[in-house]
């Protein structure tokens, strides 16, 4: 498993600077970046610290390939659960395939002694995703912990639903070392008009996880 997410990771380095190289010689790309404010930060089922976030992106494509980099960080010294992720993604049409590299610095930005640094990695993801009939389907399997993630999305009138099982059996990750519905999401979104000319995108989430018996109600605003 480690001389596999090694490569992975090289890879996803590699992949992403020869990207960045690549477009910035092209006319034809596109870029973009923004950022969602949350009330509390929940990932498939599960909280990540406490507190509001503030979780920014950036973006820069090329017709069907992606890179991008997202990050998750309290507003407050004492939330805790600072994230900062990169990936690639290329869009088949019918399927979407996606690398993705999961890093958690500490406060400042700082990685711990012994710990990955960004591009190199924590935790690494592959994923596939697709939509069959107005059912969005997912599935990513985190290499280093041999945990499966699957989802299915889909609209009940102006509510977006999404049911999450996960597999962790290798380690404790979705499901606490076992299997699972973990994730239980229902959404919707509207836009909040602050003048004629200008509204902001906001949306809430009341989210289940019946495996850990647990429960949140989260509310953001898009930027």
């Amino acid at each position: 498993m480690k001389q596999f997410k090694l490569h992975l990771s090289r890879t996803l380095r590699i992949g992403v600077f020869s990207l960045i190289a690549f477009l910035s010689t092209n006319i034809s790309y596109s870029q973009d970046f923004g950022a969602d404010l949350v009330s509390s930060y929940v990932w498939r089922g599960t909280q990540f610290g406490s507190g509001a976030h503030i979780q920014p992106y950036m973006t820069l494509g090329s017709g069907n390939l992606e890179a991008g980099i997202w990050g998750s960080f309290p507003t407050t010294a004492q939330g805790g659960g600072n994230e900062l992720d990169a990936y690639i993604s290329y869009d088949f049409g019918p399927l979407a395939l996606t690398v993705t590299n999961y890093t958690f610095p500490g406060e400042g930005g700082v990685y711990s002694d012994g710990e990955y640094g960004f591009f190199q990695g924590d935790y690494t993801e592959i994923s596939g995703s697709t939509s069959i009939m107005g059912v969005d389907l997912l599935a990513g399997y985190f290499t280093e912990v041999e945990a499966l993630y699957v989802e299915l999305g889909f609209a009940a009138g102006p509510v977006d639903i999404a049911i999450g099982y996960g597999d962790d059996q290798g380690d404790a990750w979705y499901a606490n070392g076992g299997s699972g519905i973990v994730n239980m999401s229902f959404s919707g979104s509207k836009e909040l008009q602050i003048s004629d000319s200008f509204s902001l995108p906001v949306f809430g989430s009341f989210i289940l996880n019946p495996e850990a018996e647990a429960a949140f109600l989260v509310f953001g605003i898009s930027f």
